[in-house]
């Protein structure tokens, strides 16, 4: 009997111990669970999440270099669909300036690391980005940087605010002060051109990505298209653009125009076609690299059928 007891209490005790196993290794699943639930990145509405700044600069300060040192430009029409600020920020630190721009973010969670898609928007819609001496790098081997920095926005409201994750700091914007029209940085020649009996405006520049070459399309993202839209006003007879050149104020280097077998996705080319009153187009010029801000200062040179002389055309913004 005493034996029968024995073994009995001894299946108790592994049953005990297995109950307690068991229970521990139930709770420890449970809080890893219960960890990676409440510490995974957010993501409402299945978004893309934005990446972590990382983190460069010490101890830096960031403000604006003066009270009234931004501009907030609007579009007012359906060509844009955000409005933006450049602000001139300072930077201050103990050491030399190097500051992730990724550490800053609007209320609208904007970084400002991640705001090409805008500025290609400018330069595709023929704005001169250039012209905004704006920066997207913030390195100095000074203990002070000052700069401007692009800033879009979408919001309504009448204020925008600046959030800076290194020190949790933040700058505010009014949006009803210093405000500038948006076409204040529009590329457009309108210069008229007259040739005999026909008339031709050269208006919205732009660069394009989206090309087609013998009616295929292509990316050219990876260069960089001068295209010069080509109003026709008004044309007697057979007259086309036979020859096109397009000189760089800045380095006066000479682009010849693509041939009528390329064209963009938003015009045809106007090279070697025939041009009839109303009707518009575009010149091509392509460069072999891809730049950040193009400039489209310099002058074209056409050649018209009806005519013997080159036509130069100045291409400064106003």
């Amino acid at each position: 009997m005493a034996k029968k007891r024995k073994v009995r209490a001894d299946r108790i005790i592994i049953l005990v111990l297995s109950t307690v196993l068991l229970i521990g290794l139930l709770g420890f699943g449970i809080y890893k669970l219960m960890d990676f639930v409440m510490n995974r990145p957010k993501n409402p509405g299945g978004e893309i999440v934005n990446p972590q700044p990382i983190e460069t600069g010490e101890d830096i300060k960031v403000e604006l270099a003066s009270p009234d040192s931004y501009q907030v430009f609007t579009s007012g029409n359906d060509e844009i669909d955000f409005n933006f600020i450049v602000a001139e920020l300072k930077f201050t630190g103990s050491e030399a300036i190097s500051f992730d721009l990724g550490n800053l973010r609007t209320s609208e969670k904007i970084y400002l690391n991640d705001v090409s898609k805008y500025l290609n928007t400018l330069n595709e819609k023929g704005y001169k980005v250039s012209k905004l001496e704006i920066v997207n790098t913030v390195v100095s081997q000074d203990k002070e940087y000052t700069c401007k920095i692009f800033i879009p926005y979408k919001t309504n409201s009448y204020s925008l605010r600046l959030l800076n994750s290194k020190d949790a700091s933040m700058i505010e914007f009014d949006l009803n002060k210093h405000i500038s029209d948006i076409s204040a940085i529009k590329f457009d020649t309108q210069q008229q051109i007259e040739v005999g009996n026909t008339n031709v405006t050269v208006s919205s520049c732009y660069v394009s990505e989206m090309m087609l070459h013998n009616g295929e399309t292509y990316n050219a993202s990876a260069l960089t298209v001068f295209t010069f839209k080509i109003n026709v006003n008004k044309v007697e007879g057979n007259v086309m653009i036979t020859d096109a050149q397009f000189v760089r104020s800045n380095t006066d280097e000479v682009i010849n125009c693509l041939d009528q077998t390329y064209e963009s996705v938003r015009d045809v080319n106007c090279l070697g076609k025939k041009l009839v009153t109303g009707d518009n187009g575009a010149l091509f010029f392509e460069t072999s690299a891809k730049e950040e801000n193009p400039d489209f200062s310099g002058y074209l040179m056409l050649m018209f059928s009806n005519s013997q002389d080159w036509v130069k055309i100045p291409t400064v913004l106003e």
